[in-house]
């Protein structure tokens, strides 16, 4: 569950959760996937010992997370401003009471949430330093792509509203590792901790039922976001496994025509869970250590 609440200038609060050591100056916000919760860390041991603050914010409906209020946008956009106003306003508060400025930050986004993570490296370039990309789907479906019981896929049309989404997603529940997409053969699952994690992530987004992935789903059926991307200044790196079974070799070439001097990796051997069989790597790219050179995806 998340360990804080952060209220936002217009009432709406965010749940948050705080990973790694949040005394390191180097902050790192993490955007989780669909159905997912902030409070997932793909791999504990790393992240402890890195000198990283990881936080983790629970998008609306999620967790610890308010709901849209009925006059609010929903779009991918408006997830993106919810952290950078959160980042202004924690930067302003610590700079105010201990004198820290943590400067520019990295940004992983997976999943819709890697959208969110691109939304907010275009929109808030001055904020954002360095950008992870991992498993994110094109908003324009090619020939090479696949059906998918990932919940990010399920189909939605002009008709469908906020109502109509949460009925639908509601009969899926409760989420299981199928919604996140990850296949049960995927090698990240036999990693120490790794089931029980995702677990914990499942269960903590569908504490207020399907309204968080209603809600992702809404957004992300607005491409708007997607013109923004050749704002994009952070150095940025596309991650993808091999055998992901959602996100394919053309949705990194689609984003990578579309981010200035984006760099692609693929990692063999890897699916779904990529992010936890390279979560070293990517750290060593949203905080690198002193002295650290460009991680190697593989």
């Amino acid at each position: 569950m998340a360990n804080r609440r952060f209220v936002l200038a217009n009432g709406r609060g965010l749940g948050l959760s705080g990973l790694g050591d949040a005394a390191a100056k180097r902050l790192v916000v993490l955007c989780h996937p669909t159905p997912g919760s902030g409070m997932f860390d793909p791999n504990p041991t790393i992240t402890s010992t890195w000198g990283v603050h990881l936080i983790g914010l629970d998008r609306p409906g999620y967790g610890g997370s308010d709901p849209v209020g009925d006059s609010e946008p929903v779009t991918i956009e408006r997830r993106a401003d919810d952290i950078a106003e959160f980042l202004e306003r924690t930067e302003r508060v610590s700079s105010e009471v201990t004198g820290t400025d943590f400067g520019r930050v990295g940004v992983v986004g997976w999943g819709i949430g890697a959208e969110v993570a691109m939304s907010l490296a275009a929109r808030h370039p001055r904020r954002i330093d360095r950008l992870i990309v991992v498993s994110a789907v094109a908003p324009v479906a090619s020939e090479q792509s696949s059906p998918s019981s990932a919940l990010e896929c399920l189909e939605v049309s002009r008709g469908d509203t906020m109502e109509s989404l949460i009925a639908r997603v509601s009969e899926l529940m409760p989420f299981g590792l199928d919604a996140l997409g990850v296949s049960l053969d995927d090698p990240a699952l036999g990693r120490l901790g790794e089931l029980g994690r995702l677990g914990r992530m499942l269960r903590e987004a569908e504490v207020q039922g399907a309204i968080g992935v209603a809600t992702d789903l809404l957004s992300r059926h607005d491409p708007g976001w997607v013109a923004d991307l050749d704002r994009i200044t952070a150095e940025t790196v596309l991650v993808y496994g091999e055998d992901d079974p959602v996100a394919r070799a053309y949705d990194s070439a689609w984003f990578a025509k579309r981010i200035p001097h984006a760099r692609r990796a693929t990692v063999r051997g890897s699916g779904r869970l990529v992010i936890s069989d390279v979560w070293q790597q990517v750290l060593q790219h949203v905080a690198p250590r002193h002295g650290g050179v460009p991680p190697e995806f593989r």
